[in-house]
């Protein structure tokens, strides 16, 4: 149960999650402006100048995996996941809440594996120098360590979560 200092801890570390989340939600956002102005540019100089500009799409794939993984918190934030709520609605709210917890931690498991992979998959990629090959040759480490960062933080997101629920059921069954 959270009480008393653990209470004010745990506001404490939410709120700085909240705005580590906005953070990430603003910078996936600013690529994805990015991402438009570049595309856009590249139809543009295609048409007018008839040539495209070089490396637009493999910075813009780059820019969009990151915007992706960046911004999976700040949707978990506003609660904007997909979700398939036909059968659960039908439950009490004791139950919904049992359930969505439950699910939260199954989540956070398999977010959590992602985040390792996504981990190694960094670490090997910028030790072994790799590149995305096009029209020009551009570093991916930058693009992968987005991953591992994005779902580490959706993880934290989770965890808030999922303590978040469990004290509001311990409130329930205590006032209960």
């Amino acid at each position: 149960m959270i009480s008393g200092k653990d209470s004010l801890t745990f506001s404490n570390w939410s709120r700085g999650l909240e705005r580590v989340i906005h953070v990430l939600g603003t910078l996936a956002a600013v690529l994805i402006i990015t991402i438009m102005i570049l595309t856009t540019t590249d139809v543009i100089a295609r048409y007018i100048i008839g040539s495209p500009l070089k490396g637009g799409v493999e910075i813009s794939e780059i820019l969009f995996l990151s915007a992706v993984y960046l911004g999976l918190s700040y949707t978990q934030l506003f609660r904007e996941h997909v979700g398939v709520d036909l059968f659960i609605s039908h439950f009490s709210p004791t139950t919904r809440r049992v359930l969505e917890t439950i699910m939260l931690f199954l989540a956070l498991i398999l977010y959590g594996l992602l985040a390792w992979r996504g981990g190694e998959a960094f670490w090997a990629s910028l030790s072994t120098g790799e590149y995305r090959w096009g029209l020009i040759s551009i570093p991916l480490w930058p693009a992968r360590l987005m991953i591992p960062v994005g779902v580490s933080v959706l993880c934290l997101k989770f965890i808030a979560e999922i303590a978040l629920n469990i004290h509001n059921l311990l409130d329930r069954k205590k006032a209960g």
